[in-house]
């Protein structure tokens, strides 16, 4: 049975020293621009400028709902209306980034901005007097 098994194959000898493989490294450095230190693309100036321009014509309408509730409820009820509205307005425009959701959020500032005193509150807010 060992006879079946063939014997192994008779390589001539090579004459040539053996060569170590050749291997060639390619370093490609493509120096990246640095971001500009004043990068203010983030405040998207020509999409919140058409977005106020429209808010420009609704934000009224929303100022006179908020006027409306000043009058006829209490202040307090005004402002949490309109906080709760920006509030909304911002959430919204943060979930879906969109033209209209930007032009709510314009027009709930624009319109509390417009019917309560902002700036005699952040005085209160900021000193805690009244008069």
């Amino acid at each position: 049975m060992t006879e079946s098994i063939p014997p192994p194959p008779n390589y001539p000898p090579s004459n040539s020293p053996r060569q170590a493989p050749e291997a060639t490294v390619v370093l490609r450095t493509e120096v990246m621009p640095e971001p500009a230190r004043w990068a203010w693309s983030w405040l998207q100036i020509g999409r919140n400028t058409k977005c106020l321009l429209v808010s420009v014509v609704t934000a009224p309408m929303w100022a006179a709902a908020l006027l409306d509730v000043r009058t006829e409820q209490h202040q307090s009820g005004a402002w949490f209306m309109a906080g709760a509205a920006v509030c909304v307005a911002l959430w919204l425009d943060n979930r879906r980034k969109g033209f209209l959701t930007r032009v709510l959020v314009w027009t709930t500032a624009l319109g509390a901005f417009g019917a309560l005193p902002v700036f005699s509150a952040l005085v209160t807010l900021l000193t805690g007097s009244r008069s």
